[in-house]
């Protein structure tokens, strides 16, 4: 499969690799220079087309930071277009453009990884918080505004009680 849209250094690998986790497909998946993803996967045809919906994810196109998936090449064995894969693999891996990576490297990568995917929803959750906030400021300003009108109300008639009253309690004692 051959990816396109917003998705180098915004996390979509490492969502490739649990989607293929989480379907059990092995595989391999790259950035590649032209800022695309290519994917080598093995799987029934089923599980394919499963993963190809949770990894076809469309976020924000004017949000840098947003995994924004704008096109899905996929290329079968034997058709024009496929390639074989580019490397041996165990499991699902993300290829990181080195030979080599020791176990600690590979998992600080992948949690480096896993890191920008939760720096973009966490930012997401804040902006949805603001704007909660700002709305329940904008409530609690229009209540408040009630609020003190019927306060300024309440004292006006209060005032009045306590004039007529002490008018008619002077009243009595003269």
């Amino acid at each position: 499969m051959l990816v396109e849209g917003v998705l180098q250094g915004v996390g979509y690998r490492a969502i490739t690799k649990q989607a293929a986790r989480f379907l059990g497909i092995q595989g391999l998946v790259r950035n590649l220079d032209d800022g695309r993803v290519e994917i080598f996967c093995e799987g029934s045809k089923d599980i394919l087309k499963k993963f190809r919906k949770l990894i076809e994810i469309r976020g924000k196109p004017e949000d840098i930071l947003s995994i924004n998936v704008t096109k899905i090449e996929y290329f079968e064995e034997g058709e024009k277009g496929y390639s074989p894969a580019w490397k041996p693999y165990r499991g699902f891996e993300i290829d990181y453009g080195v030979e080599r990576l020791s176990l600690f490297e590979e998992s600080s990568l992948e949690d480096h990884e896993f890191g920008k995917l939760y720096f973009s929803s966490f930012r997401n959750e804040l902006k949805s918080f603001r704007e909660d906030t700002n709305v329940s400021f904008m409530q609690m300003a229009e209540k408040y505004g009630d609020i003190s009108a019927e306060l300024k109300e309440f004292r006006t008639g209060i005032e009045r009680f306590l004039t007529k009253f002490l008018k008619e309690y002077s009243k009595k004692r003269t």
